[in-house]
């Protein structure tokens, strides 16, 4: 019980109250938990959206708008963080330790700034095709599944070689088959049941699995910071890749 608060406090601004005495063990069995903190975020950006439109009508746009808005709310802006972070020090020219100082630097920077605006647009932008069509589960579906990604980087991924701390250093890398397996198995039922879905999960790993490669490549490893991108870019592109359709 202490894990699942612990990752709910950590993956979401769910109030859980204070918890204390956090170890290793706590950290690494909290992993468990992650894509059901995505069924959690997902319950509530969208369920209560759907409820509401059954009375009241609210145009695509501003549905689209309050989904992605619900993300970051009910995220803190987590992961936006560290996908800005991932921007800048990716992005810039100069050499591997620049670009670590520049991944734990607090402040943001163009590259950061402008990540963070084309990710935003793109979400928005694909919510609002899916919601046009009433594909509110793809939705739902995309939220977790991102989460369960983040678990695939954990698992394959290790953590960069620079004693700077954070919240990946106790579990990147550290996790089991069966922390994966487990974790597989009930985000299952999001993508075993459609095949564009299933389709779009493909790719979403092939990407999680070259972000990998390439946070190897610039810094040497991976960090919260990639982690977080990773579950940005997965929600990002998954909701995209799911817009499109073959011509008729």
């Amino acid at each position: 019980m202490k894990s699942l608060r612990f990752a709910i406090s950590i993956l979401t601004t769910i109030p859980v109250g204070h918890i204390e005495n956090i170890d290793r063990k706590v950290w690494l069995k909290s992993v468990y938990f992650s894509p059901l903190c995505g069924y959690f975020i997902a319950s509530l950006s969208v369920l209560p959206l759907i409820a509401v439109t059954k009375t009241f009508y609210i145009p695509d746009i501003i549905q689209a708008i309050i989904i992605v808005a619900s993300l970051f709310l009910f995220t803190g802006g987590l992961h936006l963080d560290g996908l800005a972070d991932a921007c800048d020090s990716f992005l810039c020219t100069t050499h591997r330790d620049r670009r670590v100082e520049i991944m734990i630097d607090s402040r943001i920077g163009t590259f950061g700034a402008a990540g963070l605006v084309l990710l935003i647009t793109a979400k928005i932008a694909a919510v609002f095709i899916l919601v046009s069509v009433k594909n509110y589960f793809a939705i739902f579906a995309i939220i977790v599944l991102a989460r369960f990604l983040m678990i695939v980087l954990i698992k394959f991924g290790h953590y960069f070689p620079y004693n700077v701390g954070g919240m990946g250093q106790d579990i990147i890398g550290k996790i089991s088959y069966t922390t994966l397996t487990t974790t597989l198995i009930y985000t299952a039922p999001c993508f075993i049941f459609s095949r564009d879905i299933f389709i779009t999960a493909i790719i979403l790993l092939a990407m999680v699995l070259f972000l990998n490669k390439r946070s190897n490549d610039k810094i040497g490893g991976i960090s919260g910071d990639v982690l977080g991108a990773s579950c940005e870019l997965s929600e990002a592109l998954g909701f995209v890749l799911l817009t499109i359709k073959p011509y008729q």
